[in-house]
């Protein structure tokens, strides 16, 4: 059977539904983010253990009174200058804080994706929940309909006999409010079926007006394990090894330890070992281009003549210079270069004396997380064997209430076929009739609310059993 909106290319069954719902629910979109952005955290972490390699670059010019490292004397000249260096670093001790570090990412990167399975459980089992909801809907929309159209045959019958003097009016007129009655609880029945079907579109992320058809199986064919062959001891066992929450907790505490061990670290000394190569280049902005005697000065020094001794004069010179065009910036820089390059190899130790107690602070938050995590497992555990045994104790109830609705159902069939056949032959009143009316309504309600019940409580089970959502 198959009830909903036209568009017979969108027909959605509990599968579809699960399949969709677990695309594109946004929680399930946020844990999936969550766990990407810890596998960037590990593959980061795991790169910290390979040595690091730069390459750095500087270019610029210099005016006034500056270094020329070429030859490492200062001069006036402008120039333009260049440093390349490439530097390496590598670590070679550090008591496995970056293995413990990378260790702890991994182990979180694992959680967080078993967080997206949790995360997809309970969107799973919330559809299913909501999807059966619209299945009973459906069913009470049914027997509604079939309600109301009894009572209104039963109206036309007894319409014709009042009109042929065999009942009274008040025969009627109190089937004619009945009719008007039953076509309100099917108006009830399709408005609530309709805000049922609109809960599960929104779990899915569905447009309010996407078309939108379920797939209803006949209730018989939802197949339940018997309880009576259930154990909750049993179940909570396979829970514990197949539920994603028990795993995580696990996880996240070993993910803890590991954090612990590498803070420690953080208090010891680290070796490592560096490499660089350098080289640099400089040319002046100007070239000399000549000279020109511009006087003479005193040399300091004396020549012996008869007459006595004469001061030596020497000429002053005014040098000349011509700019560089930039094509000539670059003369000789290969040979720069080759006469400049230069290594340098070593270790470096540090220790740390006192660093504002971060490193401390830092291995006391990690222990108190692995009590937390401690303090987590115990604490879901009891939650889920509580929870184990209040999904047992649930589907017991539904079913015994099931078995109960089932024979007052049958109980209240007979009464109504004997009170048709009273009803007919004139033997009894017309608010008598509706009150078994009513009665087998509520019976056939009744019972298929609490198959229902029954089916979503067992399906509960089957989820603790690690056996998915299913009908």
């Amino acid at each position: 059977m198959v009830l909903g909106v036209k568009a017979q290319g969108d027909k959605w069954d509990l599968r579809r539904c699960v399949e969709f719902g677990l695309k594109n629910n946004i929680n399930i979109r946020q844990a999936e983010v969550q766990a990407q952005s810890s596998e960037i955290t590990y593959n980061q972490s795991s790169l910290q253990r390979i040595p690091s390699l730069s390459y750095g670059l500087t270019h610029g010019f210099s005016f006034g009174r500056t270094l020329d490292r070429t030859t490492n004397v200062f001069t006036d000249r402008s120039a333009m200058f260049q440093q390349m260096t490439v530097s390496s670093n590598v670590l070679l001790f550090n008591f496995n804080r970056l293995k413990n570090s990378q260790a702890s990412s991994e182990l979180s990167y694992e959680a967080d994706k078993l967080n997206v399975e949790k995360i997809k459980n309970d969107i799973g089992l919330n559809i299913a929940q909501l999807y059966l909801r619209a299945l009973l809907s459906y069913e009470q929309i049914e027997i509604a309909s079939i309600v109301f159209e009894q009572t209104k045959a039963q109206y036309r019958n007894t319409r014709k006999l009042v009109d042929a003097g065999t009942l009274p009016e008040l025969n009627a007129a109190e089937l004619e409010a009945t009719v008007a009655r039953d076509s309100a609880t099917v108006v009830q029945a399709k408005a609530q079926a309709a805000l049922d079907k609109l809960a599960l579109k929104s779990l899915l992320t569905l447009s309010a007006d996407a078309p939108f058809e379920l797939v209803i199986p006949t209730i018989d064919q939802m197949l339940v394990e018997n309880i009576l062959a259930i154990r909750p001891e049993d179940i909570f066992e396979t829970a514990l090894k197949t539920q994603p929450q028990i795993r995580i907790n696990d996880i996240r505490l070993k993910a803890s330890e590991k954090s612990l061990d590498a803070a420690n670290a953080q208090m010891l000394p680290t070796l490592s070992m560096f490499g660089q190569l350098a080289s640099n280049f400089n040319q002046f902005l100007k070239i000399p281009g000549g000279a020109t005697v511009t006087g003479e000065q005193v040399t300091g020094s004396y020549a012996k003549t008869p007459t006595g001794l004469l001061p030596i004069y020497a000429p002053t010179y005014s040098i000349n210079f011509a700019n560089r065009n930039f094509g000539e910036y670059w003369n000789g820089y290969g040979k720069q270069l080759r006469d400049q390059f230069g290594q340098g190899i070593g270790l470096s130790l540090n220790i740390p004396l006192f660093n504002g107690g971060s490193a401390r602070a830092n291995a006391d938050r990690a222990k108190l997380d692995i009590k937390r995590s401690e303090l987590n497992i115990d604490r879901d555990k009891i939650q889920l064997k509580q929870d184990v045994y209040t999904a047992y104790y649930s589907a017991t109830g539904a079913h015994q209430t099931f078995l109960a609705r089932e024979k007052a159902l049958t109980t209240a069939m007979r009464s109504f076929d004997l009170a048709t056949k009273r009803y007919d032959v004139g033997v009894m009143q017309t608010i008598e009739w509706l009150t078994n009316q009513n009665n087998l309504t509520r019976a056939k309600v009744d019972k298929v609310v609490a198959q229902y019940e029954y089916i979503f409580r067992m399906k509960v089970l089957e989820f603790y059993k690690g056996q998915g959502i299913k009908l």
